[in-house]
């Protein structure tokens, strides 16, 4: 009987996992980088208490062809699907997901956004709308560690610039630096969609930190002082 010499065994490949198979596949990341280039996502937008999913969905893609309407999309979404399972106790709304048919369309809709977000977002439950493009999770990341990176560089952004009045009942902002209450007041008065975009931004940089006492604070103050932008 002839023997084999053990050292001369080759020993069979690992076995690879499917998720490295799949992110080693080219047709795959190619496909998975087409959607991307065609989708939306809308953060923000008040999400459906109805009973049943069908109807939820529905009501979803009548409040995405309407918001398309405004930036003048002439398209509807191939899928309007909201991201993360469905919560009735869930206080703030999932992200919904658009697939439009064509990366133009992505575009267009982009370029709407810049152009009407404060329109938009002066309408009746889409003031703390958010439109953006998907994102690998590699962006998701960058764009997570540079808000943070310049949450650390101005601690305070509303402080540095402009105060609000503690009272609920007085959204007039107060000068800061040197600045008297009037002139301050003239200046927002002249652009009050700059000063909502400001709050909002700051109020959605605050919510995508890790939920300390002080961000949970600085979150609750953000909420008291305008109502009239979060109420939920």
């Amino acid at each position: 009987m002839k023997r084999t010499n053990a050292a001369n065994i080759t020993p069979p490949p690992a076995k690879r996992s499917m998720a490295s198979e799949l992110d080693l596949d080219p047709i795959t990341a190619a496909l998975a980088e087409q959607e991307r280039q065609r989708t939306l996502v809308f953060i923000g937008l008040p999400e459906s208490n109805a009973a049943r999913p069908s109807e939820r969905v529905q009501e979803d893609r009548e409040a995405t062809i309407k918001i398309l309407d405004h930036l003048e999309v002439e398209a509807e979404p191939t899928a309007v699907f909201r991201l993360g399972r469905y919560d009735p106790q869930r206080t703030t709304p999932r992200p919904l997901k658009v697939v439009m048919p064509t990366p133009t369309h992505q575009h267009v809709a982009l370029g709407g956004w810049k152009r009407e977000r404060a329109r938009l977002r002066s309408q009746q439950n889409m003031v703390r709308l958010f439109i953006r493009p998907a994102l690998t999770k590699e962006q998701l990341k960058k764009e997570y560690e540079e808000r943070v990176r310049k949450r650390q560089q101005t601690p305070a952004p509303l402080a540095s610039e402009t105060q609000i009045s503690p009272t609920t009942n007085d959204q007039t902002p107060v000068a800061a630096k040197g600045r008297n209450q009037k002139e301050a007041s003239e200046d927002i008065s002249k652009s009050p969609e700059v000063f909502v975009q400001t709050i909002l931004v700051c109020y959605e940089a605050l919510k995508s930190l890790p939920p300390t006492e002080k961000i949970v604070y600085q979150i609750q103050s953000l909420e008291k002082q305008h109502p009239h932008l979060f109420n939920k």
